[in-house]
């Protein structure tokens, strides 16, 4: 048996070495943890998928926009304005604004030609005017068969898809 004088260095050592191999659990957990933490975030990150926020359509061809579209404005019952859009395959297109206020009717009809890229539209008449339609970096927001929305100058501006002989009413 060990002297008395020894007995608080063994004691200490004991303690001491516990003290340790507690510490050393402790470290342990923590590193174990930080892994799961940082394993949860990697995988939070590889696992989730975004949406296709910018819906943009899948229309290599053109073929979708192709057409004559149609959009209306009610201000009231006396102060109505009907704008259509025609894309024709060959590039180029035809605005008209047709502006009912009191009884009075305004129409005016330009020619122009758009293109399209992905989701980016644009359309230049040939001869801009405040009346007509000039869309210059739209977003193509949505694109159906019977449904078209342009966001053009911070607005959203939809359309729904007509028969292109209305156009022929105004030509």
């Amino acid at each position: 048996m060990a002297p008395l004088l020894y007995m608080p260095t063994i004691i200490y050592n004991k303690i001491a070495s516990q003290s340790h191999r507690c510490m050393e659990k402790q470290k342990m957990k923590k590193y174990f943890y930080l892994f799961f933490v940082a394993l949860f975030a990697t995988m939070s990150f590889a696992l989730t998928s975004c949406s296709d926020d910018d819906d943009e359509p899948n229309d290599p061809n053109n073929e979708n926009i192709v057409g004559t579209w149609e959009r209306t404005t009610t201000i009231d019952d006396d102060w109505w304005q009907k704008d259509y859009l025609q894309f024709k395959a060959d590039g180029t297109s035809i605005s008209i604004t047709d502006t009912h206020f009191m009884g009075d009717s305004d129409v005016y009809v330009e020619y122009g030609r758009w293109t399209k890229k992905g989701n980016s539209l644009t359309v230049k008449t040939d001869t801009p005017s405040d009346e007509g339609i000039d869309i210059d970096n739209g977003t193509i927001k949505k694109l159906t068969k019977t449904e078209l929305v342009i966001n053009a100058g911070g607005m959203d501006l939809s359309f729904t898809r007509v028969d292109d002989s209305i156009i022929e009413n105004y030509l």
